[in-house]
């Protein structure tokens, strides 16, 4: 087991943390809790949340809010790291953001949100001023807030859930795998009722789903230092250079060399700053 939490930057009423963890088994962890509010962006891994009155998989396509003094519980996958970015954030802080209730699931991650999160991990890992970080933390809380009020409002049974949830498993698993009828013929499920299930439970397409998957799996790839789009590309299932940077320019609005701009930390450079 390890839990590794790396504070990256603080300011009046934030904190910023790199939270990695791998766990020996799928046992649910102990109920815990906080003082402070927690945001919670995963960038890597998935993992299963029962929070508050919520219990389901959360993965690199969401976001969720720990509100102080709430507790949670988490099971993880065995041997597989999942990284997280935690944003705490004090009362007063939070009063500037938003003067109404926050989210009590999780919310699903647009990608001009997941880049905001990962520009304030890459600022508070170059060291940026506190004026600039409380404004990207004030921006971001807002963004987030903002999407959970787009979330659509749609009532679940219990098998769709769990077939969807298994189907976002196992494309967080392997983002890169290619073949619908194998995801249908893996779950038990035909193609068609499979991709309707996920549609009416998740509102977006399974390839929709599975190219948000891909382009965030690239992004962390690059935030951690990889040059070798062609690699990248092949790794996570991308036709080619050309595919992923046509993909990720379609997602973000922006090509690979302005994202790496923005995000590209080698794991010696965060090392040697930290």
């Amino acid at each position: 087991m390890v839990h590794t939490t790396v504070r990256l930057a603080s300011g009046p009423g934030f904190a910023i943390d790199d939270l990695r963890i791998v766990e020996d088994s799928r046992a649910w962890s102990e109920s815990a809790g906080g003082l402070e509010c927690r945001i919670v962006f995963v960038r890597r891994g998935l993992f299963r949340l029962h929070h508050r009155n919520w219990r389901g998989v959360v993965d690199p396509l969401v976001a969720y809010v720990r509100p102080p003094g709430a507790e949670q519980r988490i099971s993880h996958r065995p041997h597989v790291e999942d990284a997280c970015t935690v944003v705490a954030l004090d009362e007063a802080l939070l009063g500037d953001v938003t003067e109404g209730p926050l989210p009590d699931r999780p919310v699903r991650t647009g990608a001009a949100l997941d880049l905001a999160q990962r520009t304030v991990l890459a600022r508070a890992r170059s060291g940026a001023a506190g004026f600039e970080l409380t404004e990207r933390v004030l921006r971001l809380v807002a963004g987030l807030c903002g999407a959970a009020d787009d979330q659509p409002d749609h009532r679940s049974t219990p098998a769709h859930r769990r077939l969807t949830e298994s189907a976002r498993e196992l494309l967080a698993t392997d983002p890169a795998r290619a073949s619908l009828d194998g995801l249908a013929r893996e779950l038990g499920v035909s193609r068609a009722h499979l991709s309707r299930v996920f549609r009416a439970e998740t509102g977006e397409t399974l390839t929709r789903f599975r190219r948000r998957l891909r382009i965030r799996a690239a992004l962390d790839r690059i935030e951690a230092g990889a040059t070798n789009l062609a690699t990248v590309a092949a790794d996570l299932g991308f036709a080619d250079h050309a595919h992923l940077t046509r993909s990720m320019r379609a997602e973000l609005g922006d090509p690979p060399s302005r994202v790496r701009a923005l995000l590209a930390r080698s794991e010696r450079d965060h090392r040697s700053s930290s």
